[in-house]
Parts: structure tokens; C-alpha cells; sequence
């Protein structure tokens, strides 16, 4: 198995080295798996150092893995976080876990009481979208 880590991520994404015609090859030649935790270090980075949008991040990735050979464990769900990530205030691991509402009915324990208002507003949502 091939694993791509942050740094080969952020090399593609940022364009902004030598590397970044690497991280390229690697990541459109190859089935590189990207782990969520890759994936959390590179918003983290990307927001935090970069001060780059939520929007452009989310665009971003979504775009990144839509378009290369990438596997990304729990896919349908990560991306759906990656998603919201970009129209949300809520921080990417609690997207990602709400992801897995949506994909998958998962149940998602918390004493967040704000992670569990949009868990809540997202399970009305999807339950009125039932019904009509």
C-alpha cells in the first residue's frame, strides 16, 4: 500500500516548491491512500499557517480528489465533510463525523452541545427530505 502524508498534500496543493511536481506524479500516477488524519493536518496547516478560507480548502480538496487516484478511507463520508467544512462554522473533525451521519445513519456520541445541534439539524433535514 502507498500512503501520502501532509506534506506531500500541501506540496500539490500550495505549488509552492520543487516538491510540488513530485507531489503531482504522486498523487495522479499512483493509488495513494490519503488517511483522514492527513487530511485533518492539511486543513489544520492550511488554515492555521496559511490562512486560507474554508471555502478555498474545501474546493480545494474536493476538487484534489475528484481528480486524482487518491483513496480516501470512508470516502463518501469524508467528502461530505470536506463539504460542509466549506459552508459551516463547525471545526473539520466534527464535519467529518456528521459526514458519517449522512452517508452512512451512523449515531455519533457527544457531549458537544453544538456538534449535537447540527447532528440534530441534519437528521430533520434529512428526515423532511423523506417525506416529501
Amino acid at each position: 500500500m502507498q500512503r501520502a502524508d501532509a506534506n506531500v498534500i500541501l506540496r500539490f496543493l500550495l505549488n509552492d516548491s520543487d516538491q510540488s511536481e513530485l507531489a503531482a506524479r504522486i498523487l495522479f500516477e499512483n493509488d495513494v491512500t490519503v488517511s483522514t488524519e492527513v487530511i485533518c493536518e492539511v486543513v489544520y496547516v492550511l488554515s492555521g499557517v496559511y490562512n486560507i478560507s474554508r471555502s478555498d480548502i474545501s474546493t480545494a480538496l474536493l476538487s484534489l480528489f475528484s481528480t486524482t487516484k487518491c483513496i480516501v478511507p470512508g470516502r463518501d463520508a469524508v467528502l461530505k465533510g470536506i463539504e460542509l467544512y466549506g459552508i459551516s462554522k463547525y471545526d473539520f473533525v466534527d464535519c467529518i463525523l456528521v459526514g458519517y451521519v449522512i452517508t452512512n445513519g451512523d449515531i455519533v456520541h457527544t457531549f458537544d452541545r453544538s456538534l449535537q445541534q447540527f447532528i440534530d439539524r441534519v437528521r430533520s433535514s434529512s428526515d423532511r427530505s423523506k417525506n416529501t
